[in-house]
């Protein structure tokens, strides 16, 4: 099974479109959130760094895929929020956080990986946004959800906990 992350759901052969298995998707995902809890600063960067940490395989194998357009933006704050991405993803092509990780990633493979969602964000603008996405995604949350909660972290992986845990530790839990 494998996951796609597409620009706007219309994912065809050759479109910049970002296929990857279920352990791809999981390293990749891990990394992010690595990435991404270290260096986010307002709430919507850590909406956004959450929203990618759910995308957790143990709870969604061959099914975690989304659109770039459908990610939790807010109009208001894109510009900067594109710029945390693309620091997210440099982030990540560094190794921030790698050494809390119980293996290490392909780095070959990764690149390839971190080099396609950079090019998937960096076509992203703020017409492109769906603006229902955000609240949608604020309506599936329960109260007690972490993104309602001031965001807590993982005691071992200082990432955001998402409503299904740490993805880290959810990910070390799986068998590949």
């Amino acid at each position: 099974m494998s996951n796609i992350i597409s620009f706007d759901g219309n994912a065809t052969h050759g479109d910049g479109s970002l296929a990857m298995p279920n352990g791809g998707t999981d390293v990749f995902i891990n990394i992010l959130a690595l990435s991404g809890s270290a260096i986010a600063q307002t709430e919507s960067e850590k909406r956004l760094t959450v929203y990618l940490s759910e995308k957790d395989q143990r709870t969604g194998r061959g099914c975690v895929g989304f659109d770039i357009v459908e990610m939790p933006w807010d109009k208001e704050t894109f510009e900067e929020d594109k710029k945390f991405m693309l620091q997210a993803i440099n982030g990540a092509r560094n190794k921030t956080g790698w050494e809390k990780l119980d293996y290490s990633p392909d780095e070959e493979l990764i690149s390839y990986y971190l080099d396609t969602f950079e090019n998937l964000i960096k076509r992203m603008a703020a017409d492109d946004i769906r603006e229902y996405s955000l609240n949608h995604w604020l309506s599936l949350s329960e109260r007690d959800d972490p993104i309602h909660c001031g965001f807590p972290r993982c005691k071992k992986h200082n990432t955001f906990l998402t409503c299904f845990g740490c993805q880290i530790c959810n990910s070390q839990l799986s068998d590949y």
